[in-house]
């Protein structure tokens, strides 16, 4: 037993937020990407950086954590006072999610042994003693790669030297950096690829608004397409580290697999993480979570041949008639069957709440109107939050959080908010990153006012209304605009068409246009009168400028 005791949560708290990698750190990384052209494609880039990088943060984590039992036993108030055996007790480590780094694994080691002519072969027998300490955990996640490879011994010593510098020391406590690390490889070289980054990791400020609004306390979390697991570990910071959180994912790619179960061994979490295809092969299909926090990819299924694979789906699937009746598939879009997995995995009582592109809000495609009447009019849709494009770091797409809920009866300490659902227009929110030209992040203060209004929603009563951002809109209304969830229809802001409602808003803007146009064609008869008046008519061209 740790002699420290651990954190304590208040429920409902706001958390600390961690500060997202500096723009300093990925200009950083670009230049490993471009020490290691040399010898090793740029598609298996990530292949070979990520042990090292697991190496090194985990070894950080490890001397953070000594360093503190090593102070804390020369402080006469510490319940470790004197007690030297505590600087080596694997459950003082343990206590604040830490693991017991081997010490050939030490980054201090690893650093002597880039001197070395065989530093390939030692990097493997590291990866080897760091699976051999962690069975259970790290099985067939570490695979031997280093001394079989072309890669250069040079360009592994740059690597070692290159993530031994200041920047990699800052604190990143709660923060998902593996998987922001892995966002930065996908953008760069999916080019290289000839491909796009189609696998948009979450920003770090849309998790953090999805886990405050969500408030995670007790109960199990699930994430159907978890990628690098960043919703976990936010999840967990949210609690500070209260151990009452339990956590489910599933990933259809097996590297990411395999980085989620690092990034999760490296913040100190157990997770049951399943590799297989979410949409054919469901890996929890017994499991109904409290939580659910999910950013699927967006429009799947849009652009291929074959779409998402929709044929795969039996027709009698349970996930199909969540309110009785099967609803059917939208066969070259994705979206909906996202939104009705979510809802079967939700337990009674549970919210879920995930990221979807703006059209998804306002689409006439019959199959996935169909299923938003659905969610409507039985009553799970709770609050949805359109926000600005330019959030992620790899497309400029616009995106909306969605949270459907099976406690708006009242469940669970919760106020009735049946026949009425709350919208907010945040597109107003956020500021480039500093050092970004293109990306924006929302600020904390940002993130609290959202997760605040909707705490407020959920608990005290309907939130005053301001014109521009929010207000409460009874299902009724939304029945009337042909169940459209874009909020900024609903909550007045200037120039209410939001981004994604240009299909429902096609009507009104023919008619502004034609409006313009005959009052251009007024003036322009007004001017050419004026111009014969003068006698300057001559033989130029009238001036025709309202027609088309």
């Amino acid at each position: 037993m740790p002699r420290t005791k651990g954190a304590t949560t208040k429920k409902g708290g706001k958390s600390k937020s961690a500060v997202a990698p500096s723009v300093e750190l990925t200009r950083e990384l670009f230049q490993a990407a471009v020490a290691l052209r040399r010898t090793i494609e740029p598609a298996d880039y990530k292949r070979y950086v990520l042990p090292i990088l697991f190496l090194r943060f985990l070894s950080l984590r490890y001397e953070h954590r000594r360093a503190a039992l090593a102070q804390m036993i020369r402080e006469p108030n510490s319940p470790i006072y004197g007690d030297a055996a505590a600087l080596n007790d694997p459950d003082e480590y343990r206590a604040k999610n830490v693991f017991v780094v081997p010490e050939e694994a030490r980054w201090s080691r690893i650093v002597e042994m880039a001197r070395q002519d065989d530093i390939k072969l030692r990097l493997d027998n590291v990866l080897e003693a760091v699976e051999n300490a962690y069975p259970e955990k790290l099985r067939g996640l570490l695979p031997r790669i280093y001394a079989n490879s072309n890669m250069d011994a040079e360009d592994l010593r740059g690597l070692i030297a290159l993530f031994s510098k200041d920047v990699f020391e800052k604190d990143h406590v709660g923060e998902d950096l593996l998987g922001r690390i892995y966002e930065y490889f996908i953008g760069e070289f999916a080019s290289s690829e000839g491909k796009r980054g189609g696998e948009y990791f979450t920003p770090a400020s849309i998790v953090r608004t999805l886990v405050a609004m969500l408030e995670p306390v007790e109960g199990k979390v699930f994430d159907p397409c978890c990628g690098s697991g960043g919703m976990f570990v936010q999840s967990d910071a949210f609690t500070k580290h209260s151990h009452r959180l339990s956590f489910h994912g599933q990933e259809s790619k097996e590297f990411t697999l395999r980085l989620c179960r690092m990034n999760l061994f490296i913040h100190g979490l157990d997770g049951n993480i399943k590799l297989g295809s979410s949409y054919s092969n469901d890996q929890h299909e017994s499991l109904r979570a409290d939580y659910i926090l999910a950013n699927p990819p967006f429009n799947d299924g849009a652009k291929g041949a074959d779409g998402w694979g929709a044929r795969l789906i039996a027709t009698n699937d349970p996930r199909l008639s969540p309110f009785g009746v099967p609803l059917a598939l939208s066969p070259r879009n994705a979206n909906s069957m996202w939104i009705l997995h979510f809802l079967h995995h939700l337990a009674p009582g549970g919210t879920a709440g995930f990221v979807m592109a703006m059209g998804e809000l306002s689409s006439s495609e019959v199959a996935r109107l169909a299923v938003r009447r659905a969610l409507v009019d039985n009553n799970v849709v709770d609050c949805v939050v359109q926000l600005s494009g330019q959030l992620f770091a790899n497309t400029q797409i616009p995106c909306a959080l969605w949270f459907l809920s099976k406690n708006r009866a009242g469940e669970k300490g919760y106020r009735d908010r049946r026949g009425e659902v709350l919208f907010i227009d945040g597109r107003k929110l956020g500021s480039l990153i500093p050092g970004s030209r293109k990306q924006r992040q929302l600020s904390d203060d940002e993130i609290f006012r959202i997760a605040d209004l909707y705490s407020r929603f959920k608990r005290s009563g309907v939130p005053e209304e301001t014109r521009g951002f929010c207000r409460v809109v009874p299902i009724q209304a939304i029945q009337q605009q042909r169940y459209a969830l874009t909020p900024a229809r609903y909550v007045g802001s200037d120039g209410a068409i939001g981004e994604g409602d240009l299909e429902a808003a096609g009507p009104q803007l023919v008619l502004q246009l034609k409006q313009q146009m005959e009052a251009a064609h007024k003036l322009d008869q007004e001017l050419n009168a004026v111009i014969a008046a003068l006698g300057l008519s001559g033989s130029e061209p009238r001036v025709e400028t309202g027609k088309v």
